[in-house]
């Protein structure tokens, strides 16, 4: 039977929020899939985003933290991982680049070989990110400021890590959208959504 479960990591203060809307949105399409699902407010959670020299010694001795074991675990359930986050100077939230930090961690998300190359160790997730900003399209092409983000999202990160089935998808200009242009991008992401 094909693996549905699927993972969303949440970076948003505000669940109220845009994003909180894009959340209820996949939250109610994977219902109507009949997707088991896991939703991570990381801000409810209070997941503490600082990758520490306790961290790096346990990896080390391949061990972590009882926090990062509860999200590896979620990682290993799921099939798909979908992040929700708004773009902050560029990139993610902190809290969203510290989970990043603390639970892609060596031994888990990746091995380096003895060979100097790296070997990616979750090749078989398939990841959705959906961003929002502030900025309009046409600036953010003409900066290479949209390019750069989703590069170091799918191949620095992601690529980094194995994964090759992945969607980036940035939804432009929120604070200045109208009603019914936030309807269409969430018609859009619908559509994403159904795809999985």
């Amino acid at each position: 039977m094909k693996n549905t479960n699927t993972l969303i990591i949440f970076g948003h203060p505000n669940p109220d929020s845009f994003n909180g809307a894009i959340l209820k949105a996949i939250e109610n399409k994977l219902k109507e899939k009949q997707y088991k699902f896991i939703s991570k407010n990381l801000y409810q959670l209070n997941f503490n985003p600082i990758l520490t020299m306790n961290d790096f010694a346990r990896m080390r001795n391949s061990t972590v933290t009882d926090d990062i074991a509860i999200e590896h675990s979620d990682i290993e359930w799921a099939k798909n991982i979908i992040f929700i986050y708004p773009v902050w100077w560029a990139g993610q939230p902190a809290i969203v680049k510290g989970w990043i930090d603390r639970v892609f961690s060596r031994g888990f998300a990746y091995a380096p070989q003895e060979d100097g190359t790296v070997k990616g160790l979750l090749s078989d997730k398939t990841v959705m990110v959906f961003t929002t900003s502030g900025s309009s399209e046409e600036n953010m092409n003409q900066s290479g400021i949209s390019a750069a983000m989703e590069k170091v999202m799918m191949e620095g990160i992601l690529g980094f890590c194995g994964i090759s089935t992945m969607l980036y998808k940035n939804l432009y200009e929120i604070p200045a959208t109208t009603d019914e242009e936030r309807k269409i991008m969430l018609d859009e992401i619908d559509y994403l959504i159904n795809a999985l």
